[in-house]
């Protein structure tokens, strides 16, 4: 076959995404389409532990819906992933499950350093990434659960440190002051100044950036 018609699904933090490519030797890769469905998965991991009954219900009625968009498009193969929202949660495992009865999906829960690993290899592939981290560059990725900070030097790998920051994940801590807008905005303020004077501090130091690449939604 000179094409292939593959698919991807990210259970994310605040949104599901479907993406689905063609794959061929004369175009490279295209996308023939893309969806996206908000439900905001971390709210209930980040304030309660676990995902709420009728949220599981919901998930699995939207990626059922994604296998039938599938289905239209003769897809060959597909890779679904899930990060924090259902890592981090009591019921990670009962969610997995019930997905792949409802759905038939199976969901890989990638680790935090996965995550990262794959995420290097995206920007990598996108950008001089070699060229970049010749000299002091910290790779910063802000998504709904946290805050990932990398600083590279000399191509090599300085460190890594992920701060739990993510805007979801805030919003959600300092919710019951949302309508105060003058403190809620302070209070995010000295949140984040907090920890990122912790991370230099601990990990900076002395150390020269010369660049930034920032990522995420």
């Amino acid at each position: 076959m000179a094409y292939r018609i593959i698919a991807t699904i990210d259970v994310g933090s605040y949104e599901l995404e479907l993406k689905i490519f063609e794959i061929s030797r004369k175009k490279g890769i295209v996308i023939l389409n893309h969806v996206r469905h908000v439900i905001e998965l971390g709210k209930d991991t980040y304030t309660t532990g676990k995902i709420q009954f009728s949220h599981i219900n919901e998930l699995c009625d939207i990626l059922f819906d994604f296998t039938s968009i599938m289905k239209e498009y003769n897809v060959e193969d597909y890779l679904a992933y899930t990060t924090s929202s259902i890592r981090e949660a009591a019921n990670g495992d009962i969610v997995l499950d019930r997905i792949r009865v409802k759905t038939g999906l199976v969901v890989q829960v990638l680790s935090n350093s996965e995550q990262r690993f794959l995420c290097y290899k995206a920007l990598a592939a996108k950008t001089e990434f070699s060229d970049l981290i010749q000299e002091g560059t910290a790779i910063v990725d802000v998504g709904a659960g946290s805050i990932q900070i990398s600083l590279f030097d000399k191509e090599a790998l300085v460190t890594t440190q992920n701060i739990k920051l993510g805007s979801l994940r805030i919003r959600e801590l300092l919710y019951s002051l949302s309508n105060d807008r003058q403190h809620f905005n302070m209070l995010i303020e000295e949140l984040i100044n907090n920890d990122i004077a912790t991370f230099k501090r601990m990990f900076l130091k002395d150390r020269s950036i010369k660049n930034i690449i920032a990522i995420g939604d």
